[in-house]
């Protein structure tokens, strides 16, 4: 996972000590600014003394190192890495830029102090470690995948659930190439990227059902959300994406759907005038049986399809205030019936009695089923 920090966070943490070295005076501090002397805990009057030397501030293992590194013939710059010791005796890592003079023995150094960095990049990358874990607890499939200029989806990223929807490793996936779009239903494909070229053109995210193939043949459902998380130095976008298995959801609403199709083919021709309508609108009809349409002497393609199932365009106007009021705030436990008229057609108004029912699905939906008879 990246990091949430830039260069220039850090840069900011680092601080500049200067000094000047006589090497032929057993390293002499000689020359420094006020930071170095700070640092040191030397007042600068120490320093103009001859009282300090460059390796009383070295760990004592490294000086023999770093002495020959400063004293390397031909070296104009030396740069190296050390721990020079501060005011409380505490050692500091630093990075070392060494110019030597040519013409002396004296040689010009320049510390960063970067263990405010090294301290700053350690939490980072400690953070980065704990929220990869907890990533990797999400039971969601989470992955970073990149649109190449092909229209190939490169995964860069992936949690232990998005592996597990894939069918491999997080090992794996840092091993080889692997593409989001190898793994979408060929049936998907098309929409996949239909939906991905729209969030690059709209900036939009994308919320939409996908298959993902998992072992051979088999798939799972998924819900995919996702959005552009930024673009890489090519130009081409960074998604950040979440895969949620629906797979269970799917095949219940497909096992509603079944039974919904056999309830309206059970109801297209039960030997009755019955009709299913909407418990919010009394007036919308959502199915009929034939024996209701020719009752009221149309097929039930005309009110299925050219009226919209809207009871609305039979009844009278006078009445249809009337029946609304009726029929608003049906009680489950108590069935209701109502006389109304009806005109079919341009024909002769003619009376009916609506009896109707609410009834609850198992889902908490509430529909009406009725039945209309002529008094």
């Amino acid at each position: 996972m990246d990091t949430m920090f830039s260069s220039d966070d850090l840069y900011f943490d680092v601080e500049f000590l200067n000094c000047v070295v006589d090497k032929k005076k057993d390293f002499e501090v000689v020359d420094a600014d006020s930071h170095f002397c700070e640092f040191v805990g030397v007042h600068y009057s120490k320093v103009k003394q001859g009282k300090l030397s460059l390796l009383d501030l070295l760990i004592p293992q490294s000086r023999q190192e770093i002495v020959e590194k400063l004293c390397k013939k031909n070296s104009p710059f030396v740069y190296l890495d050390l721990f020079i010791k501060d005011y409380n005796s505490k050692y500091n890592y630093v990075h070392c830029t060494v110019r030597n003079n040519n013409e002396s023995s004296l040689c010009s150094i320049t510390f960063a102090d970067v263990s405010k960095v090294a301290e700053k990049s350690k939490k980072i990358r400690e953070n980065a470690k704990t929220m990869n874990h907890l990533i990797d607890l999400i039971t969601g499939g989470i992955c970073l995948f990149k649109v190449e200029k092909d229209m190939h989806f490169r995964v860069l990223y992936a949690n232990e659930a998005c592996c597990r929807f894939f069918g491999t490793v997080k090992q794996e996936i840092k091993k080889r190439e692997y593409r989001i779009d190898d793994f979408v239903h060929p049936k998907d494909k098309s929409a996949a990227f239909q939906a991905i070229g729209s969030a690059m053109a709209t900036k939009k995210p994308i919320d939409m059902e996908i298959r993902i193939l998992t072992h051979g043949q088999d798939y799972i459902w998924c819900k995919m959300n996702s959005d552009i998380q930024r673009y890489d130095k090519d130009g081409c976008p960074i998604f950040h994406a979440m895969f949620t298995d629906i797979t269970e959801i799917k095949s219940a609403q497909k096992d509603a759907d079944i039974q919904r199709e056999k309830l309206l083919k059970i109801l297209k021709n039960v030997p009755a005038p019955v009709f299913c309508a909407s418990y919010e609108n009394p007036f919308e009809l959502t199915a009929v049986s034939t024996e209701f349409a020719e009752s009221l002497g149309v097929s039930r393609e005309e009110i299925t399809n050219k009226l919209s199932g809207d009871l609305t365009k039979f009844i009278v106007e006078e009445d249809i205030d009337r029946v609304r009021k009726e029929f608003e705030n049906l009680d489950e436990d108590k069935p209701k019936q109502v006389k109304y008229s009806l005109k079919i057609n341009g024909a002769e108004p003619f009376e009916i009695c609506d009896r109707r029912k609410v009834v609850t699905l198992e889902n908490g939906e509430k529909y009406v089923v009725g039945v209309v008879e002529k008094p």
